[in-house]
């Protein structure tokens, strides 16, 4: 690689030494220059207009210097250099003339690295297809491409599209680049991935054709979406606040085709003031129907965990705060087993997953100790099956978004210690991938409830099937999609849960003629 490289492999070097099955070693040439992409001059002025909106950007193409290891840009002085370190695999930043002599030198051959992923407007114009469609979810998809061959899929994530900025949109994408290349190596590594024949490969982004005029239509759509962005926030400076909704039917719902009638909408006495409740969990104890939610106000920097009552008839108790702390807690996730009440929250703001019991259900509860820790981990759900137990979450992964990627993590006891399931991350995918409640049984079938964020936070919840889960495998399938159309004014629902004939849901926005139930 060049002595200056983008910041994304930088970043590409530091995670890689967090991991004991790779040893990444970077050979950095003086005098190693990289392609000097060309783009059509309309695409060229679109993206120098977009770069001088956010000239401080923190862009996953900034130069960043490393300490030469080899002196010149002789050829002769890296085979000597390789034939040392005897790799396994050269990756080839830079030079595409040396490629043919380098192969050789590795078992798995030598891929180089394509302007796609080595030049910001190469890169911008492989990921500006579905910003150009309107499309609410891009794939950052690498491949391996080699002469004569179809292309092999190595690693995808789908992401929100920024529908504003294709630099931005690019930035967004680049942060999952090093996390990519590390699952193609991981899957080579374990020899899940096919290779190419040829020990000559590209390593690039895919990308679909642009038409003539790319730059102009760009243009013209960003800053359509701008303005109505802007127009909308004149019109309604605030966003709506989530609220929780309850349904007691005979009838629960389908997921496969699920559809929420004869709801009723929570709302706060004016004795409790105004209260914001989402992100609510189902239970039943005994006799009595609770109901566990995120509460803030919405003026409040951080939430707590608060509890409901639900009566048959008449209005829903709010019991008070069972959980409070420094940082911001949400989602919480309450269960029994083996006699005792346990519960879980999010807190991504400790970096930790704690376990919390019962010390006097339902108020009183007393952390056992973390799950998880050292890891900013966002909508936390355990689930026991056959004997073991599973701890689904999303993470971030190389500093992406929260809503992107859902990993698991399996324990032979509740406690622990959970482990890295080895098909992390086991969804990729914004548009299914975040938790939206516990798992449940349907007619027999396993069932997932997830969030799609593509086009905002909680636009929808998408149920999905689990069809394997063990503790080697993980496989589900998306059965139907629940958005925020069943009733006007509403915007966004993106938490479910079900006990006995108790259905709760939260949404975002104000419902037109919803039947409301007060809370005192």
């Amino acid at each position: 690689m060049p002595a200056r490289v983008p910041a994304w492999l930088a970043r590409l070097q530091e995670l890689a030494a967090e991991h004991d099955w790779l040893e990444w070693t970077s050979v950095p040439v003086a005098g190693l220059s990289n392609h000097q992409f060309r783009v059509p001059g309309d695409l060229r002025a679109f993206l120098r207009h977009e770069r001088s909106r956010r000239p401080h950007g923190s862009g996953a193409f900034a130069p960043v210097a490393l300490p030469v290891s080899v002196q010149g840009a002789d050829l002769a002085s890296v085979q000597a250099r390789l034939a040392v370190l005897r790799p396994d695999l050269i990756v080839l930043m830079g030079a595409p003339d040396w490629v043919e002599a380098l192969a050789p030198q590795a078992a798995l051959g030598c891929w180089t690295i394509d302007d796609t992923l080595g030049d910001a407007d190469a890169a911008a114009q492989a990921l500006l297809w579905p910003l150009l469609r309107g499309e609410t979810a891009t794939a950052v998809e690498l491949e391996l491409a080699s002469p004569g061959q179809t292309p092999i899929g190595l690693a995808t994530s789908w992401g929100s599209t920024c529908q504003t900025s294709a630099t931005q949109q690019c930035e967004h994408a680049f942060r999952k680049i090093p996390a990519l290349v590390l699952r193609a190596l991981r899957g080579l590594q374990q020899a899940n991935l096919g290779s190419p024949s040829s020990r000559q490969a590209t390593l690039r982004l895919k990308a679909s054709p642009l038409h003539a005029g790319a730059g102009i239509r760009a243009l013209a759509r960003t800053l359509a979406v701008r303005f109505g962005i802007r127009w909308q926030h004149q019109r309604q400076p605030f966003e709506d606040p989530w609220f929780v909704l309850i349904r007691q039917d005979r009838d629960p719902l389908d997921p496969e085709r699920p559809d929420i009638t004869r709801f009723q909408a929570l709302t706060a006495s004016a004795a409790l003031g105004t209260q914001i409740w989402a992100d609510p969990c189902s239970i039943e104890a005994g006799d009595r129907k609770l109901i566990f939610v995120e509460e803030c106000t919405p003026d409040a920097r951080i939430a707590h965990i608060a509890c409901l009552e639900v009566p048959e008839q008449g209005p829903v108790r709010r019991l008070g705060v069972v959980l409070d702390r420094p940082y911001h807690l949400s989602f919480p996730q309450v269960f029994r087993w083996e006699g005792t009440w346990y519960m879980t929250v999010e807190s991504g703001q400790a970096r930790c997953v704690t376990l919390y019991r019962a010390q006097g259900f339902p108020m009183m509860w007393q952390p056992m100790g973390d799950l998880l820790s050292g890891r900013h981990c966002v909508d936390p759900v355990l689930h026991h099956h056959e004997g073991r137990w599973y701890l689904f979450a999303n993470i971030a992964e190389s500093g992406g978004s929260t809503w992107d990627e859902l990993f698991l993590f399996v324990a032979d006891t509740l406690t622990g210690p959970y482990v890295p399931h080895p098909a992390n991350p086991i969804v990729a995918d914004v548009r299914r991938a975040r938790p939206a409640g516990r798992l449940f049984l349907h007619d027999g079938r396993l069932i997932r409830p997830a969030q799609d964020c593509a086009a905002s936070y909680g636009a929808a919840t998408v149920f999905n099937e689990v069809l394997t889960l063990s503790p080697t495998q993980y496989r589900e399938c998306p059965l139907g999609r629940l958005d925020a159309s069943w009733v006007d004014g509403l915007d966004g629902c993106h938490t479910y849960s079900a006990t006995g004939r108790l259905e709760v849901l939260d949404a975002r926005g104000v419902p037109r003629n919803a039947a409301l139930r007060k809370v005192v």
